[in-house]
């Protein structure tokens, strides 16, 4: 297991030269990135990741099927799925042919993990940013699935039905103050300022169909031992316990992936602690592309490892 936080060295944000694309660098010979954001977010989640590359790779950051500019997409039309999803991506992202590196945080980790199943042979690397794919918590994905597994799944079943039902009574900011809170911590709602809460009240019918679409997942995670791709998995040390466990089970079953935790860090990663999270999603990167060969270095005397 790796530690970082923001204090290592590595993990300090790279300068962007003036006039570059926040999303979009140069042309280069090197493979693209396809970065994936949460659930009530948008592809803006990833403008530092872009513009850590802006000068060396393309990086793609379009908005999810419900946000951003997807919010009335065609697909939405359809009953939630993971595999619509993902194929709606690989038509509509931008993607030029070929393979190229893949990047998914919660939400977007599972429908990243669920592109991947599908189509391996486009993926040079993979780096899962606490996935959430639920269904890997119960007898359904996981026949090892128990006690401690059983509970977390029941929770996520619980917080699914509190803003179903804030959805269903005409109240979403009610069923978006607990997913919220869940995430982010006791009265994270309260800290944000009054904008904020009514966008993500207008986001609350598109977060509960994430929660269907995850849900309805029903694939062994035996299926993720198969995948013979890079694959690096990130976790917050101060998330919560069922995105942690579901990164841990993730990380086990291929016995070859690289587990890396950010030890002062919670779910909401990338944005509260964007320098770390894009310096691993770069090491990576460049080792799949054997332009790198080891772990990412820690100082001998680190405070990171307990």
């Amino acid at each position: 297991m790796i530690l970082l936080d923001n204090h290592n060295p590595l993990c300090q944000g790279r300068v962007v030269q003036e006039g570059a694309s926040a999303q979009r660098g140069r042309r280069s010979v090197r493979l693209p990135v396809l970065a994936l954001h949460s659930s009530a977010s948008s592809g803006g989640q990833w403008k530092a990741l872009g513009d850590y590359l802006a000068w060396e790779r393309e990086v793609l950051t379009p908005d999810l099927p419900g946000y951003g500019e997807a919010a009335e997409s065609s697909v939405l039309m359809a009953p939630a799925d993971l595999a619509r999803e993902a194929d709606w991506l690989l038509r509509h992202a931008g993607l030029p042919p070929g393979p190229f590196h893949l990047v998914g945080h919660s939400y977007g980790g599972a429908v990243a993990l669920k592109l991947a199943l599908l189509a391996p042979q486009r993926i040079s690397s993979l780096t899962l940013i606490e996935p959430v794919l639920f269904h890997l918590l119960s007898t359904a994905g996981n026949r090892r699935a128990g006690k401690t597994e059983t509970t977390l799944y029941r929770q996520i079943l619980g917080l699914r039905d509190r803003v179903r039902g804030a959805v269903a009574a005409g109240w979403p900011a009610h069923g978006m103050e607990a997913f919220v809170d869940f995430w982010s911590g006791k009265d994270a709602w309260q800290r944000l300022a009054q904008p904020k809460r009514q966008a993500l009240a207008r986001q609350a019918k598109s977060v509960l169909r994430n929660f269907e679409a995850v849900l309805a997942e029903a694939w062994p995670i035996k299926d993720v031992a198969g995948l013979d791709l890079p694959l690096q998995t990130i976790f917050g040390a101060r998330s919560p316990e069922v995105s942690r466990r579901l990164t841990e089970l993730l990380t086990d079953v291929t016995g070859r992936a690289t587990g890396t935790q950010i030890f002062t860090a919670g779910h909401m990663a990338p944005l509260t602690h964007s320098a770390t999270v894009n310096a691993a999603i770069v090491h990576h990167i460049e080792v799949a592309e054997g332009r790198r060969r080891r772990p990412i270095p820690l100082p001998p005397a680190s405070p990171l490892v307990a």
